[in-house]
């Protein structure tokens, strides 16, 4: 026995309590169970080994215990002051960091982090069709938004020769098949690394924000957390509590600050849908509300979820 811990939350417990009833009752429904029951925070929205890397063979779940700790302790306190009615330029810059994190770390974003750096990796072939450094440069940016290659680096790779490059990136795919990962390029590094989370931050703050209030508190959270579509993020919406929920809406000249407004109906009632829809296993929040949307949505199973 390590002692090391093992399950792993891709939604923070901190977020997740804001769903919990006055009374501090949580309620969550269960797709594998297909129940509606009382809950702790701590059984909910987790993977058994989800950030676990082994780079040398060694286990390392550092990434729960000392980096995303130190992004849900910052996130938990961002939570509050926004919700306490701080609606700075400075708050939302600190809510877009975690926003961010949240991004990358969720299941579907880490478990295609293997695949995605493979099809990267292998892009770079392309130098030798492109006819210049900028022209690849341009067209490899625009395809993998927020990469990056100097003019070195392009130049290294063409010195190699086709075969040479080959057989290079070609142990790079097989060590990330393999492995899940090399020490230089771990799966879980998008998390991890500063760069990743600033590109995704910066993308954020391009946006209009605003907060948006239910007095009857009928807000759910899925297990999705943040709710955008795959790919470059056009917009974004997420429920931070039962009573509010952020909405980021495209902008060419983004105003300062976090705009607050009320809530329509419809505007409660179609997050909370997409909210159920986009839910892998787990929603939590009002129990009539999810009574009602249990019967939209279909029984559906996490691997490796506990």
């Amino acid at each position: 026995m390590t002692g090391k811990p093992r399950i792993h939350h891709f939604v923070p417990q901190f977020w997740i309590r804001k769903f919990a009833e006055p009374d501090g009752k949580l309620w969550a429904y269960d797709h594998r169970a297909d129940r509606i029951r009382e809950h702790s925070p701590k059984q909910l929205m987790q993977i058994f080994n989800l950030y676990t890397i082994e780079p040398s063979g060694a286990d390392d779940t550092t990434l729960e215990t000392v980096d995303l700790n130190k992004i849900d302790s910052q996130g938990s306190v961002t939570f509050d002051r926004v919700l306490s009615g701080d609606h700075s330029q400075a708050a939302k810059e600190e809510l877009a960091s975690f926003l961010a994190a949240q991004v990358l770390r969720d299941p579907d974003v880490v478990t295609s982090y293997n695949p995605r750096a493979q099809e990267l990796t292998l892009s770079l072939l392309e130098a030798f069709e492109a006819p210049d450094f900028n022209t690849f440069s341009q067209a490899w940016q625009t395809r993998f938004h927020g990469a990056s290659i100097t003019e070195a680096e392009f130049k290294y790779i063409k010195s190699l020769g086709l075969r040479g490059a080959e057989d290079a990136l070609d142990k790079i795919i097989t060590g990330l098949d393999t492995t899940e990962g090399l020490p230089e390029l771990p799966f879980t590094d998008a998390v991890r690394c500063p760069d990743a989370r600033k590109t995704v931050r910066d993308r954020l703050l391009s946006f209009d924000w605003t907060l948006k209030t239910d007095p009857s508190g009928h807000f759910i959270l899925g297990d999705t957390g943040v709710l955008y579509e795959k790919g470059e993020i056009e917009s974004l919406s997420a429920p931070l509590s039962r009573a509010t929920a952020l909405y980021l809406t495209a902008s060419d000249s983004p105003k300062p600050n976090i705009i607050s407004a009320a809530a329509a109906a419809h505007e409660v009632e179609n997050l909370n849908a997409e909210s159920a829809a986009r839910s892998r296993r787990w929603i939590a929040g009002n129990k009539a509300e999810l009574e009602r949307l249990r019967t939209q949505v279909g029984a559906q199973s996490l691997p490796d979820a506990d």
